[in-house]
């Protein structure tokens, strides 16, 4: 995707992503191949080459005596590892947080999302809290598909695509993650920034019913705090962009039930209340 060189005994690539500028240096040119190939399919918005002037954050792949693949970012070490797979998927996962933490003019949320006749659906949740298969369900029904893993709010408080592949877990066993596209399901992707017509949240409960109840923008801004990548960096800004989102929008707190039965209920509660 973009030109590798060389340098000393490492391979890079630099490029710029939400306005971050990164370098990622491999020591094997295999695999920094490899890992350039995928950075479409990790940043499917917002990417750009660079050529390595003002660089932000250094990432490199290393080997050592006891590991072979060891991540570093600047001189700190993050992982280490023998396995290759494992260590590639928190790689990737850890490049997308970086730019999520340090976009410049965006707000990143840790959200799945989609959008419904012309408004967006956010959806905040932490890892293994169902938002992918919510997400996959929605779209199933005709949602469009904006993301599983980031909500990215410009200053305006409107919500971008940021289609990556669904990470979908069950198919391997109930912790693997496997990259799936959202065609996959009969999906579509959205393409233009949306309004947020509703916030939703929640999370799975066995046996739960549907009782929504409606929250205040402050409670909703407190609420979203947890889930907002930047706000340690850039609190002042996350926070106004937070507000706008919030008071535009209604925010509905309900536990839900499986994700196959609850997602027709969800549009349809959308489209009366958010439209």
């Amino acid at each position: 995707m973009f030109e590798i060189r060389e340098s000393k005994s490492s391979f890079f690539v630099c490029f710029e992503v939400y306005g971050v500028r990164l370098k990622v240096s491999c020591f094997s040119e295999g695999l920094m191949r490899e890992i350039d190939d995928n950075l479409e399919f990790i940043f499917p918005v917002g990417l750009s080459g660079s050529k390595g002037t003002r660089i932000e954050r250094k990432i490199s792949v290393r080997t050592s005596k006891n590991f072979r693949y060891v991540l570093f970012e600047g001189r700190k070490k993050l992982t280490y590892s023998n396995d290759k797979n494992p260590f590639i998927n928190y790689f990737f996962g850890y490049l997308r947080r970086i730019v999520a933490e340090f976009a410049k003019s965006f707000v990143f949320l840790h959200a799945g999302v989609v959008g419904w006749k012309g408004k967006a659906l956010i959806l905040p949740g932490r890892s293994f809290g169902g938002k992918t298969t919510l997400v996959r369900e929605l779209t199933k029904l005709g949602a469009k598909y904006y993301s599983d893993e980031y909500a990215v709010l410009d200053e305006a408080g409107l919500v971008h695509p940021f289609p990556k592949t669904l990470s979908v877990r069950g198919i391997v066993d109930d912790y693997q993650q496997v990259e799936l596209p959202v065609e996959e399901f009969g999906g579509e992707k959205g393409v233009e920034p949306l309004a947020v017509g509703m916030i939703l949240l929640t999370e799975y409960e066995q046996g739960a019913v549907w009782a929504p109840r409606y929250v205040n923008g402050g409670f909703g801004v407190l609420e979203l705090l947890s889930h907002t990548i930047p706000i340690r960096y850039d609190p002042k800004f996350s926070l106004k962009v937070l507000n706008k989102t919030a008071n535009r929008a209604i925010i509905v707190k309900s536990k839900r039930g499986e994700a196959s039965d609850f997602a027709l209920k969800l549009l349809s509660f959308f489209e009366k209340k958010a439209l």
